[in-house]
């Protein structure tokens, strides 16, 4: 397994680092790549909205990648 940690914000500039998961050489049922998984620090899982937005799935929160 492969990982990955960056730093996001959410609109009132607190900062969390987001985890991404990549299973190496793990396939979906279909046999395509399994998709990465993004947990936060504390455990919460997040979802992807595009390149630079994340939605915090407990809370319904958006947090943006920013710079490190």
């Amino acid at each position: 397994m492969t990982t990955h940690v960056f730093t996001a914000q959410d609109a009132s500039g607190r900062q969390c680092r987001i985890q991404v998961n990549r299973a190496d050489g793990a396939q979906d049922p279909h046999g395509a790549a399994a998709a990465p998984t993004y947990v936060l620090e504390d455990g919460s899982h997040v979802r992807r909205i595009d390149n630079d937005t994340f939605q915090i799935i407990g809370t319904g929160a958006y947090v943006t990648r920013v710079a490190d």
